[in-house]
This record gives C-alpha cells, sequence and structure tokens, in this order.
C-alpha cells in the first residue's frame, strides 16, 4: 500500500471541516439573530467530518455504520448546508425535502445493502443524490448569492463537485465497480474522493466568509445609521454631500440642502416624556420618507434636526418639494401620537461653492427665519442661487 492512499486522504481530510465547524459554531454565538444559518452550516460541517471518518474506516469497522453512517451523513450535511443557505439569504428552508432525501438514501443504501447487496447501485443511488443536492446548493449560492464574492466562490466549489459527482454516478454502472471497492486507485474514484475532499474544506471555509462578510457590512451599516429612526446618520451625510459635491463639479448644476427642526419638540419632551418624543422622531422619519426618498440622502443630523440634499434641482422646485413635506407632517396622521409641525430652512448653491459648511450656515439663517415667522414654514436661504 502507498505511504499516502485515498483511505489516508479521506481520514486527512476529515479534520479541517470539523474544526472549521468548532470555529463557526464559536462565532455563531456572537453573530446578531438577523444572520441566519450559521449553524446549519457549522452542523452540517462537523456532520461531514464524521462521515468522512467513517467511510475512510471501511473494513475496520463493521459495515452497516460504514456505509450506512457515512453515506447518510453525507446527505445530512448537504441538507444542513442547503437549509443554511436559504435561510441565510432570507429563503423557505427546504426542511421536508431534505428529510425526504435522506429517508430515500437511507431506504436505498439498505436495500442495497441486505435485501440486494450491490455495491454499485449503492455508489449510484446515493451519488445521484449527491448530485442533486450539489446542484441545488451551487443555485442557491450563485442566485441569491451573486453579488458576495465569497458566495459566488462556495457556489462555484459546489457547481464543480455536482459535475464530479455526476461522472461518478456514470462510471458506477461499470460492472466493474463492485470488485473494485470505494478506495479503487482508479482514475475517476481518485479524482471523486480527491475532489469531494478538498471542496467539503473550501465549502466550509467559505461558509464561514460569506458569514464574516455579512457581518462586516452589517457592522458598516449601522455605523452609518441611526440607531433610533434608521435613517442616515451626521457621519453618513457628510459622505454622501461629498460624493455628490464631487459628481457635480463634473457635471455642472446646483446642490440644495434641506435642513428641518421639528419644532417645540423640547416642550412636547417635557409634557409627553422622552418616550413620547422618540415615537415622533420615529413617525416623523417614516412619514417624511415618503417624500425624501433614498435619492436625497435624507438623514438625522442630531436631536430633533434632520437634513436632507436635493441634486441638480432649481430653488423653486426644492421649496416645492419641502413644502409638500411640511403639509404632510402637518396633518398628523397618527392619532396617537401629540400634533405636530416642522420647519426647513433651504439653501441652494452651485457645485464649487457647495461646501457642507457653506450650506448648513445658509439653511440654518432660513431655519431661524422660519422659526422667527411662526414656525410650520418653509424659507429659502437670501444666498440661493436663482436660475
Amino acid at each position: 500500500m502507498p505511504a499516502f492512499d485515498l483511505r489516508t486522504m479521506l481520514l486527512m481530510s476529515s479534520v479541517m471541516p470539523g474544526l472549521t465547524a468548532l470555529v463557526m459554531f464559536s462565532l455563531g454565538r456572537s453573530f446578531p439573530t438577523n444572520i441566519r444559518g450559521v449553524r446549519n452550516w457549522a452542523s452540517g460541517a462537523l456532520i461531514i467530518s464524521m462521515a468522512a471518518i467513517l467511510l475512510a474506516l471501511r473494513g475496520g469497522i463493521p459495515d452497516w455504520l460504514s456505509i450506512m453512517g457515512g453515506n447518510c451523513g453525507l446527505i445530512l450535511s448537504t441538507g444542513l448546508w442547503l437549509i443554511g443557505s436559504q435561510r441565510f439569504f432570507g429563503r423557505p428552508p427546504s426542511g421536508r425535502f431534505v428529510i425526504l432525501v435522506l429517508v430515500m438514501g437511507a431506504i436505498g443504501e439498505s436495500w442495497m445493502t441486505w435485501a440486494h447487496p450491490s455495491a454499485g447501485g449503492r455508489s449510484l443511488w446515493i451519488n445521484a443524490i449527491l448530485a442533486l443536492m450539489y446542484g441545488r446548493q451551487a443555485f442557491v449560492m450563485l442566485r441569491y448569492g451573486r453579488h458576495d464574492p465569497s458566495a459566488v466562490f462556495v457556489g462555484a466549489m459546489f457547481l464543480i463537485l455536482a459535475m464530479v459527482t455526476v461522472v461518478r454516478v456514470v462510471t458506477s454502472i461499470d460492472a466493474g465497480f463492485a470488485e473494485r471497492g470505494i478506495f479503487a486507485s482508479d482514475f475517476v474514484q481518485t479524482v471523486y474522493l480527491a475532489t469531494g475532499a478538498l471542496m467539503s474544506l473550501l465549502t466550509t471555509v467559505g461558509f464561514m466568509l460569506v458569514a464574516m462578510n455579512r457581518l462586516r457590512v452589517q457592522l458598516e451599516q449601522q455605523s452609518l445609521a441611526d440607531p433610533l429612526t434608521g435613517l442616515l446618520n451626521r457621519r453618513a451625510f457628510l459622505n454622501a454631500h461629498g460624493q455628490e459635491r464631487d459628481k457635480m463639479m463634473r457635471t455642472g448644476g446646483l446642490l440644495s440642502l434641506l435642513l428641518i427642526d421639528l419644532d417645540h419638540f423640547k416642550a412636547i419632551n417635557d409634557t409627553y416624556g422622552h418616550v413620547k418624543g422618540d415615537e415622533i422622531l420615529i413617525d416623523f422619519s417614516m412619514r417624511a420618507a415618503g417624500i425624501l426618498t433614498r435619492h436625497h440622502h435624507f438623514s438625522r443630523w442630531g436631536g430633533e434636526e434632520f437634513t436632507a440634499l436635493v441634486i441638480g434641482a432649481r430653488p423653486e422646485d426644492v421649496f416645492e418639494l419641502a413644502d409638500a413635506l411640511r403639509l404632510k407632517i402637518a396633518r398628523n396622521d397618527n392619532p396617537s401620537l401629540p400634533a405636530y409641525t416642522c420647519s426647513i430652512g433651504i439653501a441652494c448653491s452651485v457645485s464649487g461653492d457647495a461646501t457642507i459648511e457653506r450650506l448648513l450656515k445658509d439653511a440654518d439663517e432660513a431655519l431661524y427665519r422660519a422659526k422667527r415667522s411662526g414656525r410650520n414654514s418653509v424659507e429659502v436661504s437670501d444666498h440661493a442661487v436663482l436660475v
């Protein structure tokens, strides 16, 4: 027997998925609850590690344990990976499908082990099931994770694994397969086991990278969002202003800023309490978002002040937008909250002059006039560029 054979390779390949599973279990405990499926991935990695050990011990342990435990473990692990991927991407999990496939695999294995022994039949049956599962897993990762390079990588690995398994299905029809056995040194079996061993490692590591990338993106998004209203925070708004100004400086045009303040908000807090005040801030954010879309980079500047950018519009159009917002808020559509209004100051400058300092200064002066004129009104800065 060579110093390094297929049995040895299978045993060695069982170690890393198991270790990776333990890492994933540990990391999964600290993940936010909206990142789902990580524990399913970890469970699948742990089970495939155990299944590989059982398959590698063929001949040293009872055949029923190696055959049934190893092959059913492969199906179960792949099913858990599929369920984990579906949950991760917010798709309905195929729990019933996985159970059905697992039962069918166990029945077929039992029949071709004891009732009608056939090594070739077992291989064909199990590999046909695995090819189906690998293909479905590849579809989920490539379709729903196409914007994540790590997910595309995992999907590609499963696609390769599905194709190699299909080849193994076809070659299992060969009458001489049963005599050669699982550790036969023929080319197809060597490629099949080597690919399975390599992919089990790459996919488990890939799953962990996908989860870590989702966590990183979520933390970045949270760092740019106001925790109460979910709007952009000041940092995100400043970034958006810089990007929009750079674009406008290349193409020309006007950049306008809306500075919005909720009227008498301190009195509302003093009268109704800060909890009710927070509800008003959330209510305002939700209602205003119907007019100020994501394109306007609607943000909470701080306290009861909000900001928004309007790109390339004339001052009179910006005024109409702001007044529509003011009227919508003044209608008080939520009877569970006390009535409240807002005042808005507008600044408008050509892109070269539209620094955040200039826009904020002009908008603040306009907002002050709106407050002084009785609130619940909109004012345009005296320095607004007219076109």
